[in-house]
């Protein structure tokens, strides 16, 4: 232990609780000038911590006693150091030094070691507010010489020391938050995002354990979708319905707690009873909960704690509203340009892109081909089979367009039973192959239904043709003359047949 300046206790060493036997104005300013030195000693380390350390076998030797040093937030009280004389040290303070409490400390100590107990407050510094604790009565300890001098050199070094820290930390937050938000303004994919935001927020109040939580609004009822400190396995299959236990309760109210299980029995998974849950909110809408729990050294989440996490999923909530509403319209997105029974495009998207196809085509002077594709004689399937069997079919048939084409070409729902590929610098040959390919496909995959399916293909070449309009017109006389020639055809715009074997 660092004990730094070491105070003289010529006139105030005494026996606990006794007044002093002497009092030289000449010791006394010596004590002073003491007292002095280690208030400045203490004010000049890096940390707090280290300044606790300084002080407190000083106070103890000076005042030939038991000390503690406690602080407070708006949560607890916290036991932040101790020390003791050259006597036995007392059990009493040694079992205090344990616990954290929201209860009277002094009123617990007393119980617990059967003797008064004095708190001497020191001052708010930092976020918290500070005291000495010393064994008996306050007064005894008032009529001490130089006893106020001392308290008020103590809570000044003290203060000097924990109002840097607290600036320094206030600093290092905000270049945290603004990193935080960088990255949030950056991520899009889903899962990251969320293991972005829990593993900051754990990081931020040092909590071994948490949980986030968002509402499916399908369900409704709220999805754990990233754990810290433990498999997200383990609850990813769990439903929590609003109101339901803290997770459900701070998503229904919408307020953040903070706080302790009490004596509630405690799940394995969990060190310590300590807590904070925070829902996420945007505007009015509530969009999740992040759960924290067990703080890495043990003690209670503080205010300064449960500040900083508000404050960042306040950030977080942004980005999560984004990320919505991101999924809500690659929905309509989806739903503007996908056949929802096929899942191929439909035919409003494939008249924007065949546009953006022949225009591009024409530019760069390459082939563009399209295949204009009909299911035969699918009103008798209809008929004899029922509409939910023509769906069926419908998706099928599309499945095997998708897999018989290239990576790049542009599968689409035309209408009812017909379908279009655009096929981008595919030549007459290409297309030909590519249409015969997926007849023949489509005839052996049918070739047991009764009654048959087959499928007939007009191919059409933009050579033949000026705009888009014209090119499918082009495929569409292709298709018709295949129907005529008797179905189960390939057919070109000039006149190539490729007929079934």
């Amino acid at each position: 232990m660092a004990h730094g300046v070491l105070l003289s206790s010529s006139s105030m060493t005494s026996d606990l609780g006794a007044t002093p036997r002497t009092s030289r104005p000449a010791a006394l300013a010596d004590e002073m000038q003491s007292i002095r030195a280690l208030a400045l000693h203490v004010a000049a380390q890096v940390t707090l911590a280290r300044a606790l350390e300084a002080i407190s076998s000083s106070l103890a030797t000076f005042l030939n006693a038991p000390i503690a040093l406690l602080s407070r937030d708006p949560l607890s009280w916290r036991f932040e150091t101790h020390a003791f004389p050259e006597t036995a040290p007392m059990d009493a303070l040694d079992r205090f030094r344990q616990s954290e409490t929201t209860d009277d400390p002094i009123k617990q100590l007393q119980e617990d070691s059967g003797q008064a107990w004095t708190a001497i407050g020191l001052g708010t510094f930092g976020d918290r507010d500070w005291a000495l604790l010393l064994p008996g009565q306050s007064g005894a300890w008032a009529e001490r010489p130089g006893f106020e001098q001392l308290v008020e050199n103590v809570g000044w070094s003290l203060g000097q020391v924990a109002n840097r820290e607290l600036a320094d930390q206030a600093n290092q937050f905000q270049r945290r938050l603004h990193a935080f938000n960088r990255r949030l303004t950056r991520e899009c994919d889903p899962d990251h995002l969320n293991a972005l935001v829990l593993k900051t927020l754990a990081r931020q109040v040092r909590a071994a354990t948490g949980a986030l939580a968002l509402y499916v609004q399908s369900e409704d009822a709220l999805a754990i979708v990233a754990t810290a400190g433990y498999p997200l396995s383990v609850v990813e299959h769990l439903r929590i319905r609003p109101g339901d236990g803290l997770i459900g309760s701070a998503y229904k109210s919408g307020k953040a707690v903070v706080g302790d299980s009490g004596g509630g029995r405690r799940r394995l998974r969990y060190r310590t009873d300590s807590y904070m849950v925070l829902p996420i909110v945007a505007g009015n809408v509530r969009l999740g909960v992040i759960a924290l729990t067990d703080r890495v050294d043990g003690r209670r989440f503080e205010a300064r704690d449960f500040a900083a996490a508000r404050v960042m999923v306040s950030t977080a909530a942004a980005a999560f509203s984004r990320q919505r509403l991101h999924a809500r319209l690659a929905t309509l997105t989806e739903l503007a340009t996908v056949d929802p029974v096929t899942g191929l495009f439909n035919r409003r998207y494939l008249e924007t892109r065949l546009e953006a196809e022949v225009e591009r085509a024409r530019r760069q002077g390459q082939d563009l081909a399209l295949l204009l594709i009909d299911i035969d004689d699918f009103k008798r399937v209809n008929d004899t089979r029922g509409h939910l069997e023509g769906d069926r079919i419908l998706r099928d048939v599309a499945d095997l367009l998708r897999d018989g084409v290239r990576i790049f070409d542009v599968c689409a729902r035309y209408g009812g039973e017909e379908f279009v590929i655009v096929m981008p610098a595919a030549s007459a040959t290409v297309a030909q192959q590519v249409a015969e390919r997926i007849r023949l496909r489509v005839e052996r995959n049918f070739g047991n239904d009764s009654p048959p399916v087959t499928v007939s293909v007009g191919v059409g070449m933009l050579d033949s043709a000026t705009t888009a309009d014209e090119l499918v017109d082009v495929a569409d006389r292709a298709l018709i003359a295949a129907k005529q020639a008797g179905k189960n055809l390939v057919w070109t715009a000039t006149d190539q047949v490729r007929r079934r074997p």
